[in-house]
C-alpha cells in the first residue's frame, strides 16, 4: 500500500515542476483569461497521469485565493457547489505535509456522490517556498479496501486500515469497533516496538499484527482468532507428517529394484575393469538394455576388442619404428580413471541421487565413444574441448567441487583436427598436482587458450594458478624437451600422461613441433605447444 501511494504520488511530480503550472498557481483568482492560458498549457500532463491510473476519479486543485481546477475522465464538477463553508475541505488548507484522508463522498461533482480516499499533497511555491494551494488525488475506496481482502483468507484475520489520529478505521469487511478497541488498549501497553502481541477481546484470544505506512497517519492491523490460527497450525503439521510418510513409502518401494536395476550392471563393469587392470581382457556380459548403462557396457566391450586388435597390430605389424611407438602411444589407456569413476558412480547410486548418476554415467558414455571410435586417433577440436568438459564433469562428482576454469577458444579453430587426447592431459595433470578441494577460487584458476596464428599452427597454452611443480620435477620436463623425448629416466615411466602426449606430439609433428613449460612459485604451472596444421591425416 505505501508502495502504491508512492507510485500515484510520483506520476504527478512532473506536474508540480511544470513552469505553465506555476504560474497558474500564482495568477489572481480573477484573472480568468490568464488561467485558461496556463490550463491548456499543462492539463495532458494531467490528463496523462490519470490514464495510467483508472482507479483515480479526478483531480482537485484549490489554494487560498480562491481558485478551483478539476480535471476527470470519469466525473464532473458541480459547477454550483461551494468549497467555502465545507469543514472537510477548509482543514485540507491546514496540511503542510502529504496525507492520506479517511474515505468520504466527492460532495463537489454531479451526480453519483463516490465514496474516495483523498491523496492531499501540498504543492510548494517555487517562489516563496510557501505552500499556499494543494493537489487532491481522489482514489476509490474500492481501491484500498481491495488490498486489505487477501487478509480474510489467513487464519480468519482481518485487515484494517486505522488512522491512528481520527481513531477511523477502514477494511474490506465491517470493523469490529469492540475488538477495535480492546486491540488499541492492549496497543498502549506493549513495549516500544512491539508489533505483535496477544491480546483479549468478549472473552476470545487474538493475535494481532501491525504495521505503519511510511510518512502517514495510518498503520495497518491484522488480527484473527488464536484458536483459528492453532487448527490451521494443526491441521498442516499432520498433513506434511502425511506427506511425508507417503512420500518416503514410495521411494522406498522405487528405490530397491530400481538402483538394484542400475547397480548390478555397474557392478559387472567394475569387475571387468579390475580384469582389465590385470591384464585380462573378459567383457562383461550385456543384457537386452538400450540405455546409457548398456551402451557404456556395450562401448567397454567394444574397447576391449579394439584393444585386443591393436596389441595384435602392434606385435604383428610391419610399421617402422616411430609408426609402431605411435600406435603403441595412442593404444594406451589408463583404467584407473574408469575405476575411481564407477566407484563414484557407485557410491551415488547406493544414496539414491539417481539424477548424479545418471549425468556421471552420460558424460562416461560420452567419453567412451570418444575414445574407442576409428577414425585414426584423429577428431575436432571441439570434440576434444566436449571430451574435456565431461572430464571436469565427472571430477566435479568425485571432489563434490568445481574447478575455476576459463575456455577461451578462437571459433574458427573449433573444426580444426587435432589427435585425440592432445589437450586433456595436461588439464588431468593440472588439477591433480596443481589443485586441492580445499583450495577457494581465488586460488586456483585454470585458463585454456587456443588460437589460430597465420593459418599455420594452432597455439594451445594451459595455464593453472595453483601449486607449483617442485624443481626436480620441473627439470626432468625440461631434460625431456630438449631429448625430444628419447629419455630413459624411470621417473617417467610413472608418469606417462605428459610423457605420452609429448612423445606423440614429437612423432607426428618433428621439427616443427614447438613446446614450452615453465613453473614457478606463486605463478602456478604454464604449458604453451603450437601444432601446425597439416593437409592430410598422417596414417
Amino acid at each position: 500500500m505505501s508502495n502504491y501511494l508512492q507510485s500515484l504520488n510520483q506520476s504527478f511530480d512532473n506536474l508540480f515542476t511544470n513552469q505553465q503550472f506555476q504560474k497558474y498557481v500564482n495568477t489572481p483568482a480573477d484573472h480568468l483569461a490568464d488561467q485558461a492560458d496556463n490550463i491548456i498549457q499543462f492539463r495532458s500532463i494531467v490528463q496523462n497521469s490519470l490514464q495510467f491510473h483508472p482507479e483515480v476519479l479526478g483531480t482537485l486543485y484549490l489554494d487560498r485565493l480562491g481558485k478551483v481546477y478539476f480535471e476527470s475522465y470519469q466525473k464532473s464538477l458541480d459547477p454550483t457547489y461551494s468549497f467555502t463553508g465545507n469543514k472537510l475541505y477548509e482543514s485540507l488548507l491546514s496540511i503542510r505535509t502529504p496525507q492520506l484522508m479517511s474515505p468520504h463522498p466527492m460532495q463537489y461533482i454531479s451526480y453519483t456522490k463516490d465514496p474516495v480516499f483523498s491523496y492531499v499533497r501540498p504543492i510548494i511555491n517555487i517562489n516563496t517556498g510557501e505552500a499556499m494551494s494543494w493537489f487532491i488525488i481522489e482514489i476509490r475506496e474500492d481501491k484500498l479496501t481491495g488490498m486489505l481482502s487477501s487478509g480474510k483468507k489467513e487464519a480468519g484475520g482481518q485487515l484494517t486500515l486505522y488512522n491512528k489520529t481520527s481513531g477511523s478505521a477502514v477494511s474490506s469487511e465491517p470493523v469490529d469497533q469492540t475488538l477495535l478497541l480492546n486491540f488499541q488498549k492492549s496497543q498502549k501497553t506493549q513495549p516500544k516496538g512491539q508489533n505483535h502481541f496477544l491480546f483479549s477481546s468478549d472473552k476470545i484470544e487474538y493475535e494481532a499484527s501491525y504495521t505503519e505506512l511510511s510518512d502517514s497517519e495510518w498503520a495497518l492491523i491484522w488480527t484473527a482468532p488464536l484458536s483459528r490460527i492453532k487448527a490451521g497450525v494443526t491441521q498442516t503439521y499432520y498433513l506434511t507428517l502425511l506427506i511425508a510418510a507417503v512420500s518416503l513409502s514410495i521411494a522406498l518401494i522405487m528405490a530397491f529394484p530400481v538402483m538394484n536395476k542400475i547397480l548390478q550392471p555397474l557392478y559387472s563393469l567394475h569387475k571387468g575393469m579390475k580384469n582389465l587392470g590385470r591384464g585380462l581382457y573378459v567383457p562383461v556380459l550385456l543384457t537386452n538394455r538400450h540405455d546409457e548403462i548398456g551402451f557404456l557396457i556395450h562401448s567397454y566391450n567394444q574397447m576391449l576388442i579394439k584393444l585386443q586388435d591393436m596389441e595384435l597390430e602392434v606385435y604383428q605389424s610391419k610399421m617402422n619404428e616411430k609408426e609402431r611407438e605411435l600406435l603403441q602411444l595412442q593404444a594406451q589407456i589408463n583404467p584407473h580413471f574408469l575405476f575411481n569413476t564407477l566407484e563414484t558412480i557407485e557410491s551415488y547410486a547406493i544414496r539414491n541421487n539417481g539424477e548424479a548418476v545418471g549425468e556421471m554415467v552420460q558424460s562416461v558414455s560420452r567419453m567412451m565413444r570418444y575414445t574407442v571410435r576409428n577414425d585414426s586417433g584423429w577428431a575436432s577440436l571441439k570434440e576434444e574441448m566436449d571430451y574435456i568438459r565431461n572430464f571436469m564433469s565427472i571430477h566435479y562428482y568425485r571432489n563434490g567441487k568445481n574447478v575455476r576454469a576459463d575456455f577461451d577458444i578462437d571459433p574458427d579453430t573449433m573444426s580444426v583436427p587435432v589427435m585425440k587426447l592432445s589437450i586433456q592431459p595436461y588439464i588431468e595433470n593440472a588439477i591433480k598436482y596443481g589443485w586441492s578441494p580445499s583450495m577457494s577460487n581465488e586460488e586456483f584458476l585454470l585458463k585454456v587458450h587456443v588460437t589460430l596464428v597465420n593459418e599455420n599452427y594452432l597455439r594451445v597454452s594451459v595455464h593453472n594458478t595453483g601449486i607449483s611443480m617442485p624443481a626436480e620435477v620441473l627439470d626432468k620436463l625440461h631434460q625431456m624437451i630438449e631429448s625430444r623425448g628419447e629419455t630413459t629416466d624411470p621417473f617417467f615411466h610413472q608418469h606417462t600422461g605428459i610423457y605420452n602426449a609429448y612423445r606423440r606430439f614429437i612423432i607426428v609433428f618433428g621439427e616443427q613441433a614447438y613446446y614450452h613449460i615453465d613453473s614457478s612459485e606463486g605463478n602456478g604451472t604454464y604449458i604453451e605447444f603450437h601444432m601446425p596444421l597439416l593437409h592430410s591425416k598422417p596414417r
